[in-house]
């Protein structure tokens, strides 16, 4: 008898740490808190300037040597980023153009977004990485006018006004705004949280 209580009090000792040990296997490590601009960026649903859109857009048709006087915008355009790095791009937004080809001719171009786009921006550094981006609800659609009679096509192209995963956004972000720029793009996003 005195040999049975003696096992049994050796092996229950070993069997809880066995059993706290594969516990410890199954519990997650706590995630590292975020710093600098994923700190900023993350977890903040976005919404785009679109004056400031409106005005990058109207000088990158000058500079394509397009006779463009104005540019509009109206709508929403938002951007809602998770802690996790999820990313909803919300387009609802339209730009006007007008352009003046000939003293006496008023070209006006009406570009449409609208849809949402899905999928991950994960942020190294300061640039934004986008993964497993589905952008097949977004519709981007066009018609011109010069002087009311229809023109097709558009004569000329305008600058993409939105992102996708064809290439990192280069990002900054403090106190609320964020900006977010492709490489290689001609526009940068300005956003209020």
């Amino acid at each position: 008898m005195y040999y049975r209580q003696r096992v049994t009090a050796l092996t229950l000792p070993v069997l809880v740490a066995i059993s706290l040990t594969g516990c410890s296997v199954l519990t997650p490590p706590a995630p590292e808190p975020l710093t600098g601009v994923a700190a900023c960026a993350l977890g903040h649903t976005w919404k785009a300037d679109l004056e400031a859109l409106s005005a990058q857009v109207l000088a990158g048709l000058q500079r394509s040597g397009v006779p463009a006087t104005e540019v509009t915008a109206s709508g929403d355009l938002s951007l809602d980023w998770s802690v996790e790095g999820h990313v909803v791009l919300n387009n609802d937004f339209t730009l006007t153009i007008k352009a003046t080809p000939a003293a006496d001719q008023v070209l006006t171009v009406v570009q449409t977004y609208s849809g949402e786009a899905t999928g991950a921006a994960y942020i190294n550094g300061e640039v934004a990485i986008p993964r497993k981006w589905d952008g097949s609800k977004v519709s981007v659609t066009a018609v011109a006018d010069n002087n009311g009679a229809a023109v097709d096509p558009v004569p000329f192209g305008i600058p993409n006004a939105t992102f996708d995963d064809s290439v990192g956004l280069e990002l900054t972000c403090a106190s609320g705004a964020l900006t977010t720029h492709p490489r290689g793009g001609q526009i940068t996003q300005t956003w209020s949280s």
